[in-house]
């Protein structure tokens, strides 16, 4: 007997988003270019604006929603396909015998690059980073340029094995994580002694908290004094596992970007960590997001150090005439 499916999961499914979907499946990353969304691992595959139309140009299987790529592209059967996107099992598993856990999917790292130029300029230069968390976290493995010029920032796990990795272009705004990437596992600087964790978005929000730590202090040590983690998004994935493994956390200060879903889901998890016990503060940032605020204030400092140069040079004038 066939158990009918409910419409409403079916719709859902058809109009379940096809990179995020392809993302969490697949592993694929997903660049914006020219009106589409074109997968970094396969170029000849491209999801439309609408993140619901498809088509794989060298398979020449193209369709619209995610039932119909797994359909045409991976060959599922109906009820399989809507199971798989409404994150149930397949319905034709149900009958067939335990196969064991599957083993979680391995992380693939791009090839780094020989030098590190375009690295240390984007985040130096032009996201206003301080050279020395940049430097530590290159000597951590925690950071390095890969042969197509962006930047890899990588999380590890408990016995030091790198299990998250999320790319930021040098050039425009390209971003996405590595295939088989666990956002349990995400980018943070967690060895810090202290009870506090500091939540960010993205891996640039985080180092540029931690230098404007530098900036508002006058030390260049300041940014190791505290934990701080980045969500890779809004959502508390790597939250539980960072607490599990740095016991002596105790606070959290939510860091997200100070636009609406930033702001909601820093209020979501306010509420939901401070009922577990924990101490939990919101710091939004002065603007968008960290970054804004640490490129702002490193202008100021030099726009200071100008004028002060500026009347040396006119008492200097005064003087020797």
């Amino acid at each position: 007997m066939t158990i009918p499916i409910d419409k409403k999961i079916i719709e859902q499914a058809r109009n379940t988003d096809m990179v995020s979907f392809l993302e969490q499946r697949c592993g694929y990353a997903f660049a914006h270019q020219g009106g589409a969304y074109r997968c970094i691992q396969h170029p000849s595959l491209a999801v439309k604006e609408d993140r619901l139309s498809f088509f794989w140009h060298s398979k020449g299987i193209g369709g619209f929603g995610t039932l119909d790529y797994l359909m045409k592209v991976e060959n599922m059967p109906f009820r399989d396909a809507v199971a798989a996107v409404a994150g149930m099992p397949p319905i034709t598993a149900l009958a067939q015998p335990n196969k064991g856990n599957e083993k979680p999917k391995s992380l693939i790292l791009p090839e780094k690059s020989g030098l590190m130029l375009r690295l240390y300029d984007y985040l130096c230069n032009k996201r206003s980073i301080h050279s020395d968390i940049v430097q530590s976290l290159i000597q951590k493995e925690m950071l390095y340029e890969d042969r197509r010029g962006n930047v890899v920032f990588i999380g590890y796990d408990e016995h030091n094995k790198p299990r998250f990795a999320t790319l930021r272009g040098t050039h425009g705004s390209y971003r996405g994580d590595c295939p088989g990437s666990d956002k349990r596992y995400s980018f943070n600087t967690g060895s810090a002694p202290s009870g506090r964790l500091y939540l960010f978005e993205s891996a640039i929000d985080l180092m540029s908290h931690a230098s404007l730590a530098i900036v508002e202090m006058g030390d260049r040590t300041a940014w190791e004094y505290d934990n701080r983690l980045s969500l890779a998004g809004t959502a508390d994935t790597a939250v539980p596992f960072f607490l599990n493994q740095h016991k002596t956390v105790k606070e959290l200060v939510l860091c997200l970007d100070n636009d609406p879903a930033g702001r909601e889901a820093a209020a979501k998890m306010a509420g939901k960590y401070a009922y577990k016990g924990y101490t939990v503060l919101i710091q939004l940032p002065q603007g968008k997001d960290f970054n804004i605020d640490l490129q702002a204030a490193v202008k100021q400092i030099q726009a200071e150090k100008s004028r002060k140069l500026n009347n040396n040079i006119y008492i200097q004038y005064e003087i020797e005439r």
